[in-house]
């Protein structure tokens, strides 16, 4: 088991901040956040490249936040492996054996090559390989040493997209075998495929951890929302059973109504698309949330179209080719988009 208790890193603008996480023996976690969030940071001080300001790293019972690299039983896996070039494959595997020409590290070394397919390449050199086989190759040099963890850091960025699946099955099994992971990355759809455990990063701070069902379902902030495809995610005011939307400068603007009374003060606002309704027409429907504007975009999606009406807010509704030739959707054509109060989560 890891504990990250409260770590902090400040590098001049940038920081990380109380840092918090516990992943379990079985725990395949997925720390997800976009580019400069500080999830690599975070990854390197748990590994040892990087001394945290403040903070803890219990791992299996023992304090290794002083301990050197070279002690933490952690392997750590970069989106650019760190292969020897001048090495053959089975060398490179060898490297972290203490007596890598004994029988027991020879027999070790062609079960870490059969593992991860590559046992056809032992007498090879790194320059041939493809991206895949050198995560491969990184993989078994990393096994070589015994982790009781595994640390990943954007581990298929150069990898093609037919051998992420095989490597991501790779991973899986050795997580099921027992090794615990923890897998940095700013790809949702890898997080989906392999989390059963998932932190959002953000500037340097967690702000929401949960099964990656929870958080499809109830994201804390824009930026895991855009992740699940919504884009009606809005700070707010919240006011008994109305919401003030607040702008970039923070100022209120487009009131919403909500279907309760909710505790005043700030929250989050998730409006899903697939709830959103486009009329062409001034509406005389049940919604009591109509806002007028101009339909600024019309863009191809999943499930049709993706159409976004601007007023004092950008509004995004889903809707069926049918229905775009139906009202004949065009942008820079005045429109509403309509919500139920029903519609409206108020995040918090």
């Amino acid at each position: 088991m890891l504990e990250i208790k409260n770590i902090s890193k400040k590098f001049g603008r940038f920081s990380i901040t109380d840092i918090c996480l516990n992943i379990e023996n079985e725990d395949y976690y997925i720390l997800l956040g976009a580019s400069g969030a500080g999830k690599s940071v975070l990854l390197e001080i748990i590994a040892g490249l990087i001394k945290p300001d403040s903070g803890s790293i219990i791992l299996n019972g023992n304090d290794i936040t002083s301990m050197p690299v070279e002690k933490r039983k952690t392997g750590l896996i970069f989106q650019s492996p760190a292969i020897f070039p001048h090495l053959t494959v089975k060398q490179n595997i060898a490297f972290p054996l203490k007596h890598p020409k004994s029988k027991s590290s020879q027999v070790q070394i062609e079960k870490l090559s059969e593992q991860m397919n590559i046992k056809h390449l032992l007498s090879q050199k790194p320059a041939i390989l493809s991206g895949g086989e050198l995560q491969r190759l990184a993989l078994a040099r990393a096994l070589a040493a015994e982790p009781v963890m595994l640390l990943l850091d954007e581990p298929f960025s150069a990898v093609d997209t037919p051998m992420k699946a095989e490597l991501r099955g790779m991973l899986r099994q050795l997580n099921k075998q027992g090794l615990p992971i923890l897998h940095v990355t700013h790809d949702f759809e890898e997080a989906i495929a392999l989390a059963s455990t998932m932190a959002i990063i953000e500037n340097g701070v967690i702000i929401q951890t949960g099964s990656a069902n929870d958080i499809l379902t109830n994201p804390k902030s824009g930026f895991a929302a855009g992740f699940t495809g919504e884009h009606n995610f809005f700070k707010a005011i919240i006011e008994g059973n109305n919401a003030r939307i607040l702008s970039g400068h923070h100022a209120p603007t487009q009131e919403i109504k909500l279907n309760d009374n909710f505790e005043s003060g700030p929250a989050n606002i998730l409006i899903k698309s697939k709830y959103v309704i486009i009329s062409v027409d001034e509406p005389n429907i049940s919604t009591v949330n109509n806002l007028k504007g101009i339909i600024s975009s019309i863009s191809p999606s999943r499930e049709g179209f993706e159409v976004c009406v601007s007023g004092e807010i950008d509004l995004f509704a889903r809707i069926t080719r049918e229905s775009l030739e139906k009202m004949n959707l065009k942008t820079g054509l005045p429109a509403w988009a309509c919500f139920k109060a029903s519609s409206v989560d108020v995040i918090r």
